[in-house]
């Protein structure tokens, strides 16, 4: 079972559909969860020592600790990470006994579609991702208005994805 994290709305959703329906027709399970919807407020260490961790978090937790591997869909928000992808992983970051826990040695494959061509939130999340421990796919898949995603292409990456991700 794959964990596709969808970071925004719109055509970051529409991408996250098109890798999932092309994960099935490779006969694998995935699951998309919007970290938009699930609202969490924005971390804080006052929140957490007062609060707790939502429970929205601890249950995804639990979802991302099953996984194989996670895609993690996200637009390009100032040339880097949406707010909402950096306040989820501050969040999962504390709902372990380790920060690197849910991503140490995991596989991640990064996506976006992006106005502005994707590079640099792809070069951000990779920086996250991999100082968290977690084993990021060589390759990129990256839409845009301009170019959208091409299903061969789409195929070819998610099969190098799943041949790493499965060894």
């Amino acid at each position: 079972m794959y964990t596709i994290l969808v970071a925004s709305l719109n055509e970051n959703m529409n991408l996250a559909r098109k890798i999932r329906q092309t994960l099935e027709t490779m006969h694998l399970k995935s699951e998309i969860i919007n970290v938009v919807d699930l609202n969490v407020t924005m971390y804080d260490t006052d929140k957490e020592a007062a609060q707790g961790i939502p429970s929205a978090v601890l249950t995804l937790s639990e979802t991302m600790k099953k996984a194989t591997g996670y895609i993690i869909v996200a637009p390009e928000y100032n040339y880097s990470i949406p707010p909402v992808l950096t306040n989820i992983v501050a969040w999962l970051s504390r709902s372990g006994e380790s920060f690197r826990e849910l991503f140490a040695l995991k596989y991640v494959q990064l996506a976006t579609h992006s106005g502005s061509g994707g590079n640099d939130v792809c070069n951000a999340m990779r920086t996250q991702f991999s100082k968290l421990g977690a084993i990021v796919a060589p390759r990129e898949i990256i839409a845009t208005y301009d170019k959208p995603i091409e299903e061969e292409s789409l195929r070819r990456i998610l099969s190098q994805f799943v041949g790493i991700s499965q060894r």
